[in-house]
């Protein structure tokens, strides 16, 4: 055990009572989750009813909706790291609709018109969104010579899926790649978000690869994203903001509100 000299003078001293604090760390598709919560017995803070779950109940469906998709054993080939001036929360509620997509996504759109018919309501997630006809990945041609995740359903191979894994991590699934958004805060109006896009293995080691179609796709969209998370935290500093209303399509984007109240214990 390491510590400080002289600490041990006192024979009453117990090392045990002042070792590090405990983490738990968990594992799914390649991610490593870790839980940095005090709620135990031992310091007196009793745990809330978020902290004492699993991360099997944290996933939830998360898992078996996206069973076919070889998750960990892809690699990551490009990472960018962004700076958003925004709340982690209002960058989570923008993932979780598309509400905007028509107004801000035009590039995104072509690809998956869902997105922009009825201002994306109804769009069913669990099963994947379809995309336009004759494409089937995120890049702005919507095809790459890249060959879809082996073990997809016909389906998968050609729908885009979108999983948020709260509290922090947004995965967004298309037939030959994987893009994956980490959320780190470090401010209340600062987020900084890792994105790294996966590809399978063997796609990888293809002297032809070439993720630059898959990120250059996300990096513009990306950044549309950003600039309407940035307006909406620029509006919430009026002194006259109170709250937002939600449409009854907007559902989707309570489910960070209601992940905070429950995980502060309030109904």
């Amino acid at each position: 055990m390491r510590n400080a000299p002289f600490l041990g003078e006192r024979e009453d001293f117990d090392p045990a009572a002042f070792a590090l604090h405990p983490v738990e760390l968990d594992t799914w598709g390649g991610w490593i989750f870790v839980r940095l919560s005090r709620g135990d017995s031992n310091n007196g803070i009793s745990a809330n009813r978020r902290t004492e779950r699993s991360l099997h109940d944290q996933l939830g469906p998360i898992p078996e909706r996206l069973r076919r998709y070889p998750l960990a054993e892809l690699r990551a080939a490009r990472r960018i790291v962004y700076d958003v001036a925004a709340n982690w929360k209002v960058i989570l509620e923008n993932y979780n609709e598309c509400y905007h997509c028509a107004g801000v996504h035009p590039e995104l759109c072509k690809i998956v018109p869902a997105f922009k018919k009825d201002f994306g309501l109804g769009l069913d997630w669990d099963e994947g969104v379809p995309q336009a006809e004759g494409t089937f990945t995120f890049t702005f041609t919507g095809t790459t010579d890249r060959a879809p995740f082996p073990g997809l359903s016909d389906e998968e191979k050609e729908r885009h899926k979108g999983e948020l894994a709260y509290p922090n991590l947004m995965i967004s699934l298309s037939a030959d790649h994987v893009a994956s958004f980490m959320l780190l805060p470090r401010s209340p109006d600062r987020t900084q978000i890792v994105v790294d896009w996966l590809f399978h293995p063997t796609e990888i080691e293809k002297p032809s690869f070439d993720p630059s179609d898959a990120v250059e796709f996300w990096d513009l969209v990306n950044r549309q994203d950003w600039v309407i998370c940035e307006a909406t935290q620029g509006g919430m500093t009026s002194r006259v903001f109170d709250a937002g209303y939600y449409a009854p399509m907007e559902d989707m984007s309570l489910d960070i509100r209601r992940y905070v109240a429950e995980s502060l214990g309030e109904e």
